[in-house]
């Protein structure tokens, strides 16, 4: 792969922000690493934190990891207001989802069957907790990875609750609407940033007609799904939890462009290229360098200016837009509702209730409505196929490609004929 080995994203004359936890020890020597890390969690630095989440190879540990992703999730921050002993309706899909969950390469979990199923059990209960606690949440498919994640970090369900909590309600909010329509949108925001920072990458994807749904595991996961090493999980989520919510669109946006000649050389093949994008992630041997990319992306093109490029205007009360104004309030020495942040929720409904129809036939209308979109897509691609001669066989795998993706969103959305 070339993808070491392409110039880096970097903006000009950026600077590294000034941090106030020591590089050098009092004999003048620098400091290692981890002790950088531990000396900004004692001295509560979330500054150099975030400047160690994002360089380098993070928090290295798991040890440092329960000590540094409470301080940087703000813990203790919220009061919780629903109640645990009331079924979530997306219950009977998690269920069906824990036993077929992969769990993090383990000695222990190779030799102990039941040591796997005591923490798939575990798993369990975190993202109950969440959905209970806040019953407008919706459940996605994908969700109990991203938990899965921080239970395998933290060890034991308190603090994975905990931070799979803050990681809904602040970053993931737009996914676990009723539907993914907001998440479509970022994935087409995507297509968006490609459009400036790899024109002839994004030239090939739209003269193709390949949709961006080859990345939204990526998305809904944070590479999680996509990934076998643990650690490599580790280091993204060290980085993702510092980030406002969109910016593992602009991950995918430096992954695909350090990639880009790899991609361009592929056939010109939709089945081929979208195999290609899909198994990606897999091949990356270097994160550190697409996190740094993608941080300078993030301020070159930030969310709100990259809405405007695309002329993709996502709700105000979108994850993506109330981040800033809402995170900033969090003081974990006094604790408040989420409801005092967002007013909207105070009716017991998700922020964005009021873009979609709320009721559990509309819910399903507008999923559906996704499918039908993805099924004249299978029918698209099929016809240009045809209209440019390619082998009966290459139009039917386009078609066929297509009608796959709308089974999956199908299951994903819990639709069912």
């Amino acid at each position: 792969m070339q993808s070491d080995s392409q110039q880096p994203w970097r903006r000009k004359n950026q600077r590294q922000p000034n941090t106030a936890t020591a590089t050098h020890s009092s004999a003048g020597k620098p400091l290692t690493r981890a002790k950088r890390i531990s000396q900004a969690i004692s001295n509560r630095d979330l500054t150099t934190l975030k400047l160690l989440a994002r360089t380098g190879d993070g928090f290295q540990t798991i040890r440092l990891r329960r000590r540094a992703w409470p301080l940087l999730l703000n813990f203790r921050s919220l009061t919780d207001a629903g109640n645990r002993a009331v079924p979530h309706p997306d219950e009977g899909q998690l269920a069906l989802d824990i036993p077929r969950t992969g769990l993090p390469q383990s000695p222990e979990y190779r030799r102990d069957a039941s040591a796997a199923k005591r923490r798939q059990g575990q798993l369990g209960e975190v993202v109950r907790a969440v959905l209970r606690n806040y019953p407008w949440l919706s459940y996605y498919q994908g969700f109990h990875e991203l938990s899965l994640t921080f239970l395998s970090v933290f060890g034991s369900e308190r603090p994975a609750i905990e931070a799979a909590k803050m990681v809904s309600l602040f970053l993931m909010r737009d996914a676990m609407s009723s539907d993914l329509d907001l998440v479509l949108k970022q994935l087409n925001l995507l297509y968006s940033l490609l459009e400036t920072t790899s024109p002839k990458l994004h030239a090939l994807l739209t003269e193709l007609d390949v949709p961006a749904f080859f990345a939204i595991s990526w998305v809904l996961t944070w590479f999680a799904h996509d990934l076998d090493e643990f650690q490599d999980i580790c280091r993204i989520y060290d980085f993702l939890i510092t980030m406002p919510p969109m910016q593992v669109i602009y991950m995918a946006a430096a992954m695909l462009k350090r990639n880009e000649e790899d991609i361009l050389a592929y056939d010109r093949d939709f089945a081929i290229i979208h195999t290609g994008l899909v198994k990606l992630p897999g091949r990356i041997r270097n994160w550190h360098a697409i996190i740094e990319d993608s941080y300078y992306m993030q301020i070159e093109f930030p969310p709100a200016k990259l809405q405007h490029m695309g002329q993709i205007i996502l709700p105000k009360l979108s994850a993506v837009n109330t981040y800033e104004a809402t995170w900033r309030r969090l003081d974990p020495a006094r604790p408040m509702a989420f409801e005092s942040l967002l007013p909207a929720v105070r009716n017991g409904c998700h922020p964005l209730a009021g873009n979609v129809d709320s009721s559990a036939e509309g819910g399903r209308i507008n999923r559906m409505a996704g499918v039908i979109d993805l099924t004249n897509s299978a029918q698209k691609a099929r016809n240009l196929a045809l209209q440019h001669k390619w082998p009966l066989m290459v139009a039917t795998v386009a078609s066929a490609t297509m009608l796959m993706y709308a089974w999956m969103l199908m299951q994903q959305l819990q639709i069912h004929p």
